[in-house]
């Protein structure tokens, strides 16, 4: 494998301590994909407001990760960041917020996670509307689908 210029970075860098760590692991995982061994990797929380899908996109063309085992909001997130990202709306002084101006985004149909609102009409009805239609077919057709199908 070739180096990039954040391996290359990291081996002239990370000699000590936790950072040589990092160094070993990543050698680890270098050495495991070379023998042909299958990388999974494991999310926990809501870690795709870091655009992390878009680094996995590529690790997975590249051949580099091969399975994926997150949270549900993981997924729920990328998906309406695929669907809305245009229309969401940041809220920088959200931890000032007062009960009347968190209500007041409320009733203008902006969900807030932290500093972004989530136009409900943008993501979230929109996706409905798809999601509603497969239900029903899979109702009539006499099928169940786990949540990730």
């Amino acid at each position: 494998m070739s180096k990039g210029p954040i391996s290359k970075f990291i081996s002239k860098y990370y000699l000590h301590f936790n950072a040589a760590a990092l160094v070993d692991a990543a050698k680890g995982y270098e050495s495991q994909l070379q023998s042909g061994a299958k990388m999974l990797v494991s999310l926990a929380g809501a870690m795709s407001t870091a655009e992390l899908g878009k680094i996995f996109a590529e690790m997975i063309r590249q051949d580099k990760v091969h399975i994926i085992s997150c949270t549900g909001a993981n997924l729920e997130e990328d998906l309406m960041n695929l669907v809305a990202h245009s229309h969401y709306k940041r809220v920088p002084n959200y931890r000032d917020l007062t009960p009347q101006e968190e209500w007041d985004l409320l009733e203008k149909g902006l969900n807030r996670v932290t500093d972004t609102c989530i136009p409900e009409e943008e993501a979230f009805r929109r996706l409905q509307t798809h999601i509603y239609d497969l239900w029903k077919k899979a109702e009539k057709e006499g099928k169940r689908y786990f949540p990730h199908e």
